[in-house]
């Protein structure tokens, strides 16, 4: 993991753990699974009490940098905000309500966990409880 992006798991935790609409927040995709290459984006999934308003004032993602474009995605129940930081870093943040942790688990949602999740603000223990339920989901 190089320092910018061990910088920004580090700012964007500080500043969730600061925000009390965010319920949680995860590191996901290549970066959990250690797998991450140098042209590889960063994924975060937040759980969010009020996710539109993370999504229509999208202002808070100059908190991590100097943002040269930003693209919405629509996954259905997660809404992503791919954002490109000068530089060429590439961050994609999944903005989602609680829903996307709460059994039972959403097809894509299992995917994404099982394919590698790290868990960085947890208030409630709804992300622990989903990996729990992938974790034994796979065992049966």
């Amino acid at each position: 993991m190089t320092k910018r992006v061990r910088n920004l798991l580090h700012a964007v935790t500080r500043w969730a753990e600061n925000n009390p609409d965010l319920l949680g927040v995860a590191l996901v995709g290549s970066y959990a699974r250690g797998k991450a290459k140098i042209d590889s984006d960063v994924d975060l999934v937040f759980l969010a009490l009020n996710p539109e308003d993370l999504i229509t004032k999208p202002e808070w993602i100059k908190e991590f940098g100097d943002v040269e474009s930003l693209r919405f995605e629509d996954w259905g129940i997660l809404t992503s905000l791919r954002v490109f930081y000068q530089g060429g870093f590439e961050v994609e943040y999944g903005i989602t309500t609680s829903e996307w942790a709460r059994e039972p688990l959403a097809e894509g949602t299992r995917q994404v966990i099982a394919n590698g999740m790290k868990i960085l603000l947890d208030r409630y223990g709804l992300l622990d409880g989903a990996i729990k339920a992938v974790t034994s989901y796979g065992s049966n």
